[in-house]
């Protein structure tokens, strides 16, 4: 009989890259190199994490989508979490970013809820620029690049569908 295993490719994102290899639930690779490491959660912001038989204690220190920092053995890391293909779309997006404008789309189906920002104003990398409503949850949509906001293709109140045009940013020169 044949087991069929779950296998999930994730990239962490920090001070280093580091990919990560998740199967039936557990870490099973970083770096395309085994590993051995079990987490166990003590509570819903402490967990235990024994990484090739040495045991480490953690903190959740905040989780806001995709975006991660905690507290391991006293020092603080901050990393965010992507699937392989997020990934491969951010690493282009960066590559493409000086070249032309970045154009972002609804991740998901919703309803844009507020737009923090205007045609022609200056924003930055990471800078929120409208709020998705979905599922029940608010999402901050960012700027994917530094410079001008060339286009708004919504707004407040509209509903949108999965990958229709959200707005356009010029990068500054």
């Amino acid at each position: 009989m044949k087991l069929l295993h779950s296998t999930k490719n994730y990239t962490l994102t920090g001070e280093k890259k580091v990919n990560i290899q998740v199967r039936d639930g557990k870490l099973h690779k970083i770096n395309n190199r085994k590993a051995s490491i079990d987490i166990e959660y003590i509570d819903s912001d402490e967990f235990m994490i024994k990484v090739n038989e040495k045991t480490h204690i953690g903190e959740v220190l905040s989780l806001k989508q995709n975006e991660v920092s905690v507290m391991i053995n006293g020092n603080t890391y901050h990393f965010n979490i992507d699937t392989e293909l997020a990934s491969k779309r951010k690493e282009k997006l960066t590559k493409d970013a000086g070249k032309k404008v970045a154009k972002t789309n609804a991740p998901l189906p919703g309803e844009i809820v507020a737009v923090l920002v205007s045609e022609g104003q200056e924003v930055h990398k990471g800078e929120p620029i409208m709020i998705l409503e979905a599922m029940k949850m608010q999402n901050e949509i960012t700027s994917p690049i530094t410079g001008k906001i060339k286009t708004l293709h919504v707004k407040a109140d509209e509903t949108v569908m999965k990958d229709q045009a959200l707005f356009e940013v010029s990068p500054v020169k």
